[in-house]
């Protein structure tokens, strides 16, 4: 059932942050043969064989909440929207009187969709649904507070991240997160003070590379730089990542460029680095190099970073010129993700040159 309400509609990416219930380890009911292999395929990111699966699945008679569940999920990976939230409509259709974890699950994949969609009104009519039965459920507060936000209306926000935080008073990443939804809407001195405010509380208690994060959130590089050398770990990504992206901040992309380089040459597989990698190149005009690193990090498989790394080769290209290249792999690109707007702008930009 839907939560609380009737659907108004039949119409990235296999969880949501900061914990929606993945597909492996789940315990919302068994799924057969060609289910599971269909999971496994999303997994691997592989969505559009998971939908093929699921047809085979559904002509032998599987699971058929689990198929729509596992069907809207692909939909989602493929940004077909109006699909997933058809399958995501029809698991709730099954449902009984008696609410579940299913239920309560699949609202969450429900309005997920319907943030990728732009319909926040009713992204936030679903977190609401979901507050009506779980009025401490941290991540719906935190879910609907950024809808609310996107909607303009800032007093509901602010009052549904005050209830998160309430809930979960030691989660910095949800400090960091809220400071930055505020502040890419306009209120950074309020995004900021939660931040200040966090590193007063639980100063003792942070490591050095969490203090590190929350100055580097406060756009305060210097502090963030010392505590991110004091935790360095020349093989722990995380720290690198962020040493390497405070030097960049700090306008020293050499010293970045080195960090990232250094890290690679013990872990080749990292495709977060190598992104990172790309970036800084592409900010100090090594173009080519940038593109080297993106396609590096694209040849790299299983790493969720399919979409983002395909664009910012495509930007490489246009950046040294070769707008043909860019046209060519702009056309793979939406062929993949059809509904990205900004690409299909960028699409109309490269047709002229």
């Amino acid at each position: 059932m839907i939560l609380g309400r009737v659907c108004k509609t039949a119409s990235y990416c296999a969880a949501l942050i900061m914990g929606v219930t993945m597909l492996t380890g789940c315990s919302l009911g068994s799924s057969k043969e060609l289910t599971a292999t269909a999971i496994s395929q999303i997994e691997e990111l592989d969505y559009a064989a998971a939908l093929d699966t699921l047809n085979e699945a559904e002509e032998a008679g599987e699971d058929p909440v689990m198929i729509a569940r596992t069907r809207g999920i692909a939909s989602l990976g493929l940004a077909q929207y109006e699909d997933a939230l058809n399958s995501f409509t029809e698991v709730l259709s099954y449902s009984d009187w008696k609410v579940d974890e299913l239920d309560f699950d699949t609202n969450y994949y429900l309005a997920d969709t319907y943030e990728h969609m732009k319909d926040y009104e009713q992204a936030v009519e679903t977190y609401s649904a979901i507050l009506g039965l779980r009025d401490k459920d941290v991540v719906a507060l935190y879910r609907r507070g950024c809808d609310y936000l996107l909607l303009g209306q800032h007093d509901p926000a602010v009052a549904d991240f005050e209830k998160a935080i309430k809930y979960a008073p030691d989660n910095y990443d949800l400090r960091i997160e809220i400071a930055g939804r505020l502040s890419e809407a306009s209120y950074e001195s309020e995004g900021r003070k939660y931040l200040e405010d966090f590193l007063i509380e639980k100063e003792k208690k942070l490591s050095k590379f969490d203090k590190g994060r929350i100055y580097f959130y406060m756009e305060d590089y210097e502090d963030a730089k010392v505590y991110f050398e004091e935790a360095r770990d020349d093989d722990d990504q995380n720290t690198i990542l962020f040493l390497g992206k405070t030097y960049e901040m700090l306008g020293d992309y050499n010293y970045a460029t080195s960090t990232y380089q250094n890290y690679l040459t013990r872990h080749p597989e990292s495709a977060m680095i190598y992104n990172q990698l790309g970036l800084s190149r592409l900010k100090s005009g090594e173009y080519t190099g940038a593109r080297d690193a993106f396609a590096a990090a694209g040849s790299i498989g299983g790493s969720g970073m399919d979409q983002i790394l395909s664009y910012n080769e495509i930007v490489a290209n246009e950046y040294m010129g070769d707008f043909s290249q860019a046209a060519s792999l702009m056309q793979e690109y939406l062929r993949k993700y059809p509904d990205d707007a900004d690409a299909q702008r960028e699409d109309i930009f490269l047709s002229t040159r």
